[in-house]
């Protein structure tokens, strides 16, 4: 039993992070009428341009645009099928997944019948005004597992990025952290859209075999008991699916990012199993979301780059954005104005 469950889970997230991978590399970026085509390698190769210290968050919104475009149901219904009938086959046997996961993990010493393997040992504890902020550090290796979809080491990839490309002039590195924060903001929304519209528990709050779904739940209650709600689909899958995706795809010449990205991401489901933080059906669709968030900033940002390379008119007209008086009736502001 507990081979087969846990197996059966193992195969699927690393079969699916190969799918991911293996449409990565084939996929081709159409930047023209006349099927003008840009592999990964290729786009490697085009300047990179410095970016703006809020490019990030001014190409979020074409982001969010973008990505909503991709849902073409005609044209990508083998994907969503596949991601559809993976997370029901997977509801199934979520409650079975967990219990044989949380008894490897035991028997292993990553969690015991106390410890839930999310503890964390605080370092430094302050607070800006109500808000607390403590710093932490994993305190067993399963929440060693769990902090690799933490923000704060997407955030310190994020920096490592930019000071690397700050100290050595490297645009291609600042470029990097700029598509990275991109693909997170708009994963992040997405993901709260769905944790707060789907309402299901988690793990280590469930109330019925495979966590209850509470469909549309009010937001002040959400607020006040997110673990109640927020288990689907999972942001911290996501997040590291987004941050592999765009490192890999700007420097294509380190093959083994996916690989490394991927492992990491297993052990992150495996962690969060045993901390009951997920069900493994809260999987694919993050899987998902991540990768298509980072496909679109890192699409977005080579056809730019091609435009500013073959045709600077039209990269200029293409990226157009600023903030202008408002004023209706007794209402006084600024709009922002921006074409994606």
């Amino acid at each position: 039993m507990l081979v087969r469950y846990f197996v059966f889970f193992v195969v699927l997230l690393c079969i699916s992070g190969s799918v991911f991978s293996a449409q990565a590399t084939e996929h081709r970026l159409t930047l023209t009428d006349n099927a003008f085509t840009l592999s990964a390698t290729d786009a490697a190769l085009l300047p990179y341009e410095k970016p703006t210290a809020t490019e990030w968050l001014t190409e979020a919104p074409g982001g969010l645009i973008a990505f909503a475009k991709r849902i073409r149901p005609k044209e990508n219904a083998w994907w969503l099928a596949s991601i559809g009938l993976s997370t029901a086959v997977l509801i199934k046997y979520d409650q079975a997944i967990m219990d044989e996961s949380q008894r490897f993990a035991r028997r292993l010493g990553l969690i015991s019948d106390t410890k839930n393997g999310r503890e964390t040992y605080t370092i430094i504890d302050w607070s800006v005004g109500e808000l607390e902020l403590p710093f932490v550090i994993p305190k067993n290796m399963n929440s060693v597992m769990y902090f690799i979809g933490d923000g704060l080491t997407h955030m310190g990839i994020v920096g490592g990025l930019v000071g690397y490309g700050l100290i050595n002039d490297d645009n291609r590195s600042l470029s990097t952290a700029s598509q990275t924060v991109e693909a997170l903001l708009v994963t992040g929304i997405i993901v709260q859209v769905l944790k707060r519209t789907t309402g299901r528990e988690s793990g280590f709050r469930a109330t019925k075999d495979g966590g209850k779904w509470r469909f549309f739940p009010n937001q002040v209650d959400y607020t006040l008991n997110v673990p109640k709600y927020d288990a689907f689909p999972s942001g911290h899958l996501a997040t590291v699916m987004a941050t592999v995706t765009v490192v890999a795809e700007n420097y294509p010449e380190h093959t083994y990012i996916r690989p490394l990205g991927y492992s990491m991401m297993t052990l992150l489901g495996f962690a969060m199993l045993n901390n009951g933080v997920h069900w493994a059906s809260d999987y694919p669709l993050g899987i998902a979301i991540g990768y298509t968030a980072a496909r679109v900033a890192i699409e977005r940002n080579r056809k730019q780059r091609w435009l500013k390379a073959n045709n600077p008119e039209s990269a200029a007209a293409m990226k157009f954005d600023a903030f202008v008086p408002y004023m209706k009736n007794d209402a006084l502001g600024f709009s922002y104005i921006a074409n994606f």
